[in-house]
C-alpha cells in the first residue's frame, strides 16, 4: 500500500536525471511548495527554463553517492536502471522516501495521479500495477466532482463559525452532518454574507427546501 505524498512548504525534493521523464516529474512537483534541485549532466529544455527562473537548482553532473544527504525526498528518473537502483538504496538506506519513476520494485513511495479544485485535492493510485491507467481515471472522478472545491471552502466558513458558537462537540457533529445533508449548493445559491450561525442554518433550510 502506497500513500499520496502532500508536502509541506521549504520539503526538500532530490531529482536525479533530466530527461523527458524526469521532466514530467518535475512539472508535477512545482505544483507543490517542495525546494527542487536536479543532479543530472544534461537536461531537457523545460526544465532549464525553470532553471533559468529560479523554480529548481541544477548540479550539472552524474549522480554520485552521497548526493542523497540533506534531502526528505528522492525521485530517481534516469534511462539507467542500476544508476536508479543506487540511487534507491542510498535513499533507503539515510530513510529517505523514493521514488524510482517506473519501478515500483525500486521505490517506497510512488506519485499518484492528481486533480486539484480549490481545497479539494484528489489522487488516484493503482499501487504500481498500471500507472497509465491513474490519469484516465483521474479524469473521469473529476469530471464528477467539478464544483465541490468552491463547496469544500464554503464547508470551512461553516465549520469556523460552529466552532466559535457551539462548544459540545455531539452537537457540532450533528450541524456538520445537517451541512452535508443539504447538498452541494448550485452557483446562484450564495452563501450568507454573516458570521451567524442562524443565518448559515436559515439558508441551509433554503436549499434543502428548494430540492425536496
Amino acid at each position: 500500500m502506497y500513500l499520496p505524498l502532500l508536502f509541506k512548504e521549504g520539503f526538500a525534493c532530490l531529482m536525479v536525471g533530466g530527461g523527458q521523464v524526469a521532466t514530467r516529474k518535475i512539472k508535477a512537483l512545482l505544483d507543490t511548495p517542495c525546494d527542487i534541485t536536479i543532479v543530472a549532466p544534461r537536461i531537457s529544455d523545460p526544465a532549464a527554463e525553470e532553471v533559468r527562473k529560479g523554480s529548481i537548482r541544477w548540479l550539472e553532473r552524474e549522480y554520485i553517492q552521497g548526493d542523497c544527504n540533506g534531502f526528505q525526498l528522492v525521485v530517481a528518473a534516469t534511462p539507467i536502471r542500476e544508476v536508479n537502483r543506487r540511487v534507491s538504496e542510498e535513499a533507503r538506506e539515510l530513510g529517505i522516501p523514493v521514488n524510482v519513476v517506473d519501478d515500483a520494485t525500486l521505490s517506497t513511495v510512488i506519485f499518484p495521479a492528481v486533480w486539484r479544485d480549490k481545497s479539494l485535492l484528489v489522487a488516484v493510485s493503482t499501487e504500481g500495477v498500471a500507472p497509465f491507467m491513474a490519469a484516465e481515471i483521474r479524469t473521469l472522478i473529476a469530471a464528477h466532482t467539478q464544483g465541490m472545491g468552491r463547496w469544500i471552502e464554503i464547508g470551512g466558513h461553516f465549520r469556523e463559525i460552529v466552532r466559535r458558537e457551539i462548544k459540545d462537540a455531539g452537537e457540532r457533529e450533528s450541524l456538520f452532518r445537517r451541512f452535508l445533508d443539504a447538498g452541494q449548493p448550485q452557483e446562484p445559491d450564495n452563501p450568507p454574507n454573516s458570521t451567524r450561525l442562524s443565518d448559515w442554518l436559515q439558508w441551509l433550510d433554503g436549499i434543502r427546501n428548494r430540492r425536496d
